[in-house]
């Protein structure tokens, strides 16, 4: 913050720019008249309405300042809450419209069923069998009944194209002594 001095020192310290609004703003000294007699009530001496006037003008811009603020912002929130409830159905459209072109663009560039049967039939071990193969837009799901689940499982993640196989669930098969395992691979 600057010194309000000047650099010469010996150089006369200037009113501030307040101190010079109130001279001016001030009416010029009266002349003193003589006293008036005691018997008369002697009057009260007038406020200064410039230096009032001033006073409240320093105090009620800040005020003035914070409430009209308070109303834009007040103003501003009522306008965007509208401009949201507005624009709600069509974001969720286009978030809609989003989800099935990538559906579609997963769909068209992945394999298709048959190409994906061909690597599991030619991945599996011998022992091992296909119970079940489902695709839709979700992902890849795959049911095999296998002696050994984790034989089979390895043997699947060999073929690259099915290398993101992850086992969800496994139960024991009926009777046979194999166990049955599902198989996801995500898109």
């Amino acid at each position: 913050m600057a010194d309000p001095r000047p650099a010469n020192d010996s150089a006369p310290v200037r009113p501030s720019l307040f101190d010079r609004a109130l001279g001016a703003a001030r009416p010029a000294p009266r002349v003193a008249a003589p006293p008036d007699p005691p018997s008369q009530p002697t009057e009260r001496p007038r406020p200064d309405r410039a230096a009032i006037f001033l006073a409240l003008a320093i105090v009620a811009t800040p005020l003035l300042t914070l409430a009209g603020a308070t109303l834009m912002a007040g103003q501003a929130r009522r306008e965007t809450q509208a401009l949201t409830e507005r624009s709600a159905p069509a974001i969720a459209a286009r978030a809609g419209q989003e989800r099935a072109r990538a559906a579609l663009a997963a769909t068209w560039n992945g394999p298709t069923l048959g190409a994906t049967l061909e690597a599991i039939a030619r991945a599996l071990p011998e022992d091992a069998a296909l119970l079940r193969v489902e695709r839709s837009v979700g992902p890849l799901t795959i049911d095999i009944a296998a002696p050994d689940p984790d034989r089979a499982l390895s043997a699947l993640r060999r073929d690259p194209a099915l290398g993101g196989l992850r086992a969800v669930a496994q139960s024991r098969a009926d009777g046979d002594g194999r166990m049955r395992v599902t198989l996801e691979q995500p898109r």
